[in-house]
């Protein structure tokens, strides 16, 4: 990541707006937190820790799939505030954040016009990918979906606690998505959040490339559900 990028990353994180933004999804997940101590409701973080993570993601999976420098770093951008949204809870999180980017990203005169567009596109999108063939919308969908790890999980419950860390890379035409556990009570975390596992499957077909999934070192086909059933835990909305 050069010079560049990170000076744009500087403006961002230091922007007061962008401070308020994340003091208050964090005040919010705070009482996700709670309840999900009492209710079986399985909440994942979505402040600028997991915002960081999906950055760095998407910017290294767009490089391996040989975008241009400038898609780089638009995903990178996109990456870094797709989830400001959650200002107002998780509901259409998705399409308020690319409102709030747009206008973000105008005070701060971090892109043009055009490139701007690219980003609140690929915010929008960042559920499934969008209608559009554009590779930072599926990426940076891929890179939010995999993000399934320790720093993610809130309250005491989710089994997403169990998975210590995971990295992704293209490699050979092929999507490598490899977790970490020590113990793999974590695998129920994937299964309780489908799209973490669904999502990378049917993007990564559009994009051309294999998936391949890996726990400890072994390859995984994800169908082992029933010795992973659990609590029956509720996402919390």
């Amino acid at each position: 990541m050069d010079d560049e990028v990170l000076d744009i990353k500087q403006k961002i994180i230091s922007n007061d707006q962008y401070k308020n933004w994340m003091q208050e999804i964090s005040s919010i997940e705070n009482e996700f937190a709670k309840s999900s101590e009492f209710n079986n409701l399985i909440t994942l973080d979505h402040g600028m820790a997991h915002m960081e993570r999906v950055a760095n993601n998407v910017y290294k999976l767009l490089n391996e799939y040989n975008c241009n420098y400038t898609i780089c770093k638009l995903g990178y951008i996109a990456g870094l505030i797709h989830d400001i949204g959650m200002i107002n809870g998780k509901k259409e999180h998705a399409e308020q954040g690319a409102k709030m980017a747009k206008t973000f990203l105008q005070e701060l005169k971090l892109v043009n016009k055009n490139d701007a567009e690219v980003i609140t596109n690929a915010i929008k999108n960042h559920g499934n990918g969008g209608d559009t063939l554009e590779p930072i919308n599926f990426i940076l969908a891929i890179c939010d979906k995999a993000d399934m790890c320790k720093e993610r999980s809130l309250g005491n419950l989710s089994p997403i606690k169990f998975i210590e860390n995971y990295t992704l890379e293209i490699k050979d035409n092929t999507l490598m998505i490899k977790y970490k556990m020590d113990n793999l009570k974590g695998k129920e975390g994937l299964y309780i959040i489908p799209k973490s596992i669904d999502i990378p499957k049917e993007l990564c077909k559009k994009l051309g490339l294999k998936v391949g999934f890996y726990i400890n070192g072994n390859y995984q086909i994800f169908e082992d559900r029933e010795h992973y059933k659990g609590k029956i835990y509720q996402r919390k909305e």
